[in-house]
């Protein structure tokens, strides 16, 4: 086969100066551009309140069964069960019935989303970047 100029993989063979694009061919303007924006910086009080907001969120869309906002004793327990059950361990009812205490402040039967997210502060303390002092030997004890 003969390959010459008038052959597409010539084309592909041949060595062929190229030109820098201009602003017209990249379709670019040469006016000023935006600067990048770059994120709020969130203080680490913010961080520790949205982690616990979601934390609550997480909890009450998993334990509030008939979806009604609130989360009573039993959905609350019914839900532990179900996590130990897929952590594969035993359901402690009596850790679950002190997370519950500590929850129902008003001991009024059920929480909502509001005292739902200050009792989980009260249960998981952090800070950014670390756990409490004490806080990862509990858990290694808990989980042992």
């Amino acid at each position: 086969m003969k390959v010459g100029s008038d052959n597409s993989i010539y084309s592909l063979l041949a060595h062929s100066s190229r030109k820098a694009p201009s602003l017209a061919d990249a379709k670019m303007s040469s006016g000023q551009t935006q600067p990048l924006k770059t994120p709020a910086v969130r203080s680490n009080d913010d961080l520790v309140a949205d982690f616990h907001a979601r934390m609550a969120q997480q909890a009450l869309d998993w334990a509030d069964t008939d979806k009604n906002g609130k989360v009573t004793k039993s959905e609350f327990m019914d839900g532990q069960a179900r996590l130990a059950e897929l952590n594969g361990k035993p359901h402690d009812t009596a850790y679950s019935e002190a997370k519950w205490a500590k929850l129902d402040k008003s001991s009024n039967g059920w929480v909502s989303a509001k005292e739902l997210d200050d009792g989980l502060k009260k249960l998981f303390p952090v800070q950014v970047g670390r756990l409490d002092s004490g806080y990862a030997e509990r858990l290694r004890n808990r989980q042992g």
